[in-house]
C-alpha cells in the first residue's frame, strides 16, 4: 500500500459534473505520512492513525507542504477531479482546479 496525505481545501469544492461536495482529497506530493492538511493552516491539523504511531503535536508543527502540490478527489458519480495547491510563506493559500 502506498502512503498519501489528506487535504481539505477552503472553500469546499464541488464536482463539476454533478455539483456534490468533494470531501475526500488525497495527494502524494506532500510528506505522505497520512497527515491531514487544511488550507490556510501552516502545518498538518491531524494524523488519523493509531495513537501509538502518531507524531506528537510539536513534531506535526514542523512539517510543511511544497510550494506547489497536486491533489485529487473522486466523486460518488465517478468523476475524478484534480487540483493544484499553492503555498505562500509556507502556508497553503490557494487551490486551483483545471480551467481556473
Amino acid at each position: 500500500m502506498s502512503m498519501f496525505d489528506l487535504y481539505k481545501p477552503k472553500p469546499e469544492r464541488a464536482c463539476p459534473k454533478c455539483g456534490k461536495a468533494l470531501r475526500e482529497w488525497q495527494g502524494k506530493d506532500g510528506p505522505c505520512a497520512l497527515f491531514v492538511w487544511e488550507q490556510g493552516v501552516i502545518s498538518p491539523v491531524d494524523q488519523p492513525i493509531d495513537d501509538d504511531l502518531k507524531l506528537p503535536p510539536e513534531s506535526l508543527a514542523t512539517w510543511r507542504l511544497p510550494t506547489r502540490f497536486r491533489i485529487h478527489a473522486r466523486c460518488k458519480c465517478g468523476e475524478r477531479i484534480e487540483a493544484e495547491g499553492i503555498c505562500r510563506d509556507e502556508t497553503w493559500v490557494e487551490t486551483q482546479t483545471a480551467g481556473e
